[in-house]
């Protein structure tokens, strides 16, 4: 493929527009990825980053029926299950017993049945069970349903979620920023503008969020383009975004499978994280190499190619498996053990990305 200078002129900080993303997106692989590693090490050095953290999802419940998701049953059907504010609260308890906590991260589905009262409930339970752990909580696909359930502003629903204690805002739901292909994957799911507008509401608020993409589905190289475009475009306003996270679509017993049988490749992975890497900058710094979906090998591999965060220990995690994919068990020593094997400086974060303990990298005393 001919040069072109896209590269170049990411590597200059010089701004880029969605024919250069698209151009990027192209690039002869390993050399996206020594880029994007020179980058990544001027504005982190060899430290790596993650979070100790258990993932409660809260209800397999939905109205919204994602193509894509394997997790979720139906109003009334049989295995459907809510998790009441006692249990939830209950477990985190255990869980911090056990792993000393920084994370609580809140996921589950459009359920029908709960109202803003059950999650301020929930909230506050958790708070009280581990004060230490930050709730990370909900996305705007369930501030979107809470609002239009309660009559309420979205500034309203959030307000409430904030004194009930949810810290920040998770970035689920925004799969591709494309409504072409939100249409075809999840048809009943809110619109992006509706998905950046309650993420812009949030982070003016102070309540800041994570950034997500899902790939390999049925969105374009453009698409993938468009929607880093959208990301960037919304954090030089607000600043509101602590990281950046992209994992593949997970092909098992989801009603999409049938049309995208097959997983993307761990390239695409890398492909990703280094462009993402290459357009954000220090704009959005912390990128996330996605271990549970894309497997540890190919976490690794993300390290050299841009991302800086190893993402979480997510312990109780509930999603991948339902798709019969196997998730793997991890702990705080295993994944200060995996960025020991790279010869990187494992660091534990809090949720808010701020170091609060260095761990030796191996061979130094």
């Amino acid at each position: 493929m001919p040069r072109g200078n896209a590269l170049e002129r990411a590597l200059s900080g010089d701004p880029l527009g969605i024919g250069d993303v698209e151009e990027l997106m192209r690039w002869d692989l390993w050399e996206l990825g020594r880029a994007a590693s020179r980058l990544t090490r001027s504005l982190f050095g060899d430290r790596v980053t993650f979070i100790s953290n258990m993932v409660l999802n809260y209800t397999n419940v939905c109205s919204v029926a994602c193509r894509f998701c394997a997790f979720y049953r139906p109003p009334g059907h049989p295995e459907g299950y809510v998790r009441s504010p006692e249990e939830a609260a209950r477990l985190a308890r255990e869980l911090d017993a056990a792993h000393g906590l920084r994370q609580i991260l809140v996921q589950g589905g459009v359920n029908p049945e709960l109202d803003v009262e059950y999650y301020e409930e929930l909230f506050a339970a958790l708070k009280s069970a581990v004060p230490g752990a930050a709730i990370h909580g909900l996305s705007p696909v369930e501030v979107d349903y809470i609002a239009r359930r309660g009559r309420m502003s979205y500034r309203e629903v959030l307000d409430r979620l904030r004194r009930a204690g949810m810290d920040t805002m998770a970035g689920g739901g925004g799969e591709i920023l494309v409504d072409r292909v939100r249409r075809e994957i999840a048809p009943r799911k809110l619109g992006t503008d509706a998905w950046l507008r309650i993420m812009e509401e949030a982070h003016s608020m102070g309540i800041m969020s994570n950034a997500t993409m899902m790939y390999g589905h049925a969105e374009s190289v453009r698409d993938r383009a468009e929607h880093i475009l959208r990301i960037l475009e919304l954090q030089r306003r607000t600043r509101g975004f602590l990281s950046f996270t992209a994992w593949n679509f997970e092909p098992g017993n989801s009603d999409l499978t049938r049309e995208y049988p097959y997983p993307a490749t761990a390239a695409t992975l890398l492909r990703v994280v280094a462009v993402s890497r290459l357009v954000f900058r220090d704009v959005l710094p912390n990128i996330q190499s996605s271990w549970l979906t894309n497997g540890l090998d190919a976490a690794r591999l993300a390290i050299r190619f841009g991302a800086n965060d190893f993402g979480g220990t997510l312990l109780e995690e509930r999603v991948i498996p339902a798709t019969g994919s196997r998730a793997n068990a991890m702990d705080r020593q295993r994944v200060v053990d995996i960025i020991r094997s790279m010869g990187m400086r494992p660091a534990e974060r809090d949720n808010w990305y701020r170091v609060i303990r260095e761990y030796r990298s191996r061979g130094r005393r």
